[in-house]
């Protein structure tokens, strides 16, 4: 999702970047979601699977991911792409923790990255100072969770659902950035890892994912006035580690494992009419890739 400086979000584009993922571990292939059309980016530095990503100005982030979807030695290495320039991808510092499954989001010069899988999922998380370039560690989550949603909503971070290296999670919890604090907020109507989170119009929403050992096609949103989740219409597809944007007022969401393949079929939901239609295909599979509104 793009975020202006302030943290909050922008719907202004009609496009979307997917970054890496599984057999287009080094592809950026911007998508016009009213053409069609494809166009590739400058290739990355290094293969990525389950990136975080983030948008910041005209620049897009890549960070930590593995060289592979089974998350095997994964990075502590992150690469920025401006957008204008349209050159190559640059080396930021490296993190101070590798991490593959993490979030990420932006908030006040900040690139926040939350959790993820080195050996165990983490609870750690850091954040970038996007002026001095540098890291620096924060307080860790309350959960340890990888394979989670990480957003960011009027100034405040948000993980949702995960996976905790023995469960998927209903789990969610709140960073507030001046504090410095973790707290729980309402859980999950149903535990899920592997999900896909974006902001629209004020709500969060979870998207699919696996729970346990099925895959599921429900999606709830949260309101954080009220602290509550509800249910609204499922996907037509249940789908695991898809990726997920706002664009044009509209949620896409792309690609994603469905228990035999992965999948190229792009979900679009209206929030005026709460309906989920196929939108088109992807020109390859889109799995384990991060995805950023441009």
């Amino acid at each position: 999702m793009s975020k202006n400086l302030d943290g909050k979000c922008e719907i202004q584009s009609s496009e979307f970047a997917v970054i890496g993922g599984e057999n287009t571990e080094q592809d950026c292939v911007i998508y016009n979601v009213n053409t069609k059309q494809a166009r590739q980016l400058p290739k990355l530095q290094v293969q990525r699977c389950a990136a975080a990503s983030v948008k910041v100005g005209s620049k897009v982030y890549a960070i930590a991911g593995a060289k592979s979807a089974s998350g095997l030695k994964p990075y502590k290495s992150g690469e920025v792409l401006d957008l204008i320039e349209q050159t190559k991808w640059v080396a930021i510092p490296d993190m101070n923790e590798a991490r593959f499954g993490g979030g990420a989001g932006f908030i006040a010069d900040y690139i926040y990255v939350t959790g993820g899988y080195n050996g165990n999922p983490l609870a750690s998380c850091e954040r970038f100072d996007i002026h001095k370039e540098n890291w620096s560690n924060i307080n860790d989550m309350l959960h340890e969770r990888e394979s989670h949603g990480t957003i960011v909503y009027d100034g405040s971070l948000y993980c949702i659902g995960g996976y905790d290296g023995y469960k998927s999670l209903s789990s969610c919890e709140r960073y507030d950035v001046k504090s410095d604090e973790w707290n729980e907020i309402a859980p999950l109507n149903e535990a899920r890892a592997s999900l896909a989170t974006v902001v629209l119009e004020g709500n969060i929403y979870a998207i699919g994912g696996a729970s346990g050992d099925k895959l599921v096609n429900t999606v709830e949103k949260y309101d954080p006035k009220e602290n509550k989740w509800k249910i609204v219409t499922s996907l037509n597809i249940a789908r695991s580690s898809s990726s997920a944007c706002v664009v044009g007022n509209k949620i896409y969401v792309i690609g994603g494992w469905d228990g035999k393949n992965n999948l190229k079929s792009v979900e679009v939901y209206d929030p005026t009419t709460d309906v989920w239609t196929i939108a088109f295909e992807t020109h390859q599979p889109v799995y384990t890739a991060a995805v950023v509104a441009i």
